[in-house]
């Protein structure tokens, strides 16, 4: 599955794949096989065999490391922000698909009020569900997709307009 980070104000696109007991990490920068086994904030971080001790922190969708005697903030980016496409007037947002996949569940109706958060769409990508959640308050203004719809990466899926003042 991709996810993306930003580390140092540089937005970085990362693919993780299951490989055995850890990940295959592919990135800009190559591949590497990589673990954590955490236990609370210590961890032992496996980085292609070489092993490191770290103290791994999360707040909210952000991560702080200290690794090896340096220390590293990283961003999750969320997958419905980052497609998020405002409008000219900044009164509506589309959530695009962060990768193609099928549509599972709708939670909401055109014309709903939803807050920061609540779900509006379940979809499905390589056996995972993913819920697409409100990344602001407003009303629903389009739904794009339908119940069982296979769609492709950035597909619009969801509009938001702004509440009326």
């Amino acid at each position: 599955m991709r996810h993306a980070f930003e580390i140092g104000g540089i937005e970085t696109e990362v693919w993780l794949a299951r490989d055995g007991d850890a990940y295959r990490l592919h990135g800009d920068a190559g591949e590497a096989r990589v673990a954590l086994n955490q236990r609370g904030a210590e961890a032992v971080l496996d980085l292609d065999g070489l092993t490191e001790k770290a103290l791994v922190v999360l707040d909210g969708e952000t991560i702080h490391v200290h690794v090896a005697g340096g220390n590293y903030t990283l961003r999750h980016l969320d997958p419905a922000r980052r497609f998020a496409d405002g409008d000219a007037s900044g009164g509506a947002d589309v959530a695009r698909a962060p990768m193609p996949g099928t549509v599972v569940r709708i939670d909401v109706a055109a014309g709903q009020k939803v807050a920061t958060g609540d779900p509006l769409v379940v979809i499905e990508s390589m056996k995972l569900e993913t819920t697409i959640r409100a990344w602001h308050d407003g009303i629903v203004a389009d739904i794009h997709v339908a119940a069982g719809q296979s769609f492709d990466r950035d597909a619009l899926l969801v509009t938001l307009a702004a509440e009326a003042a």
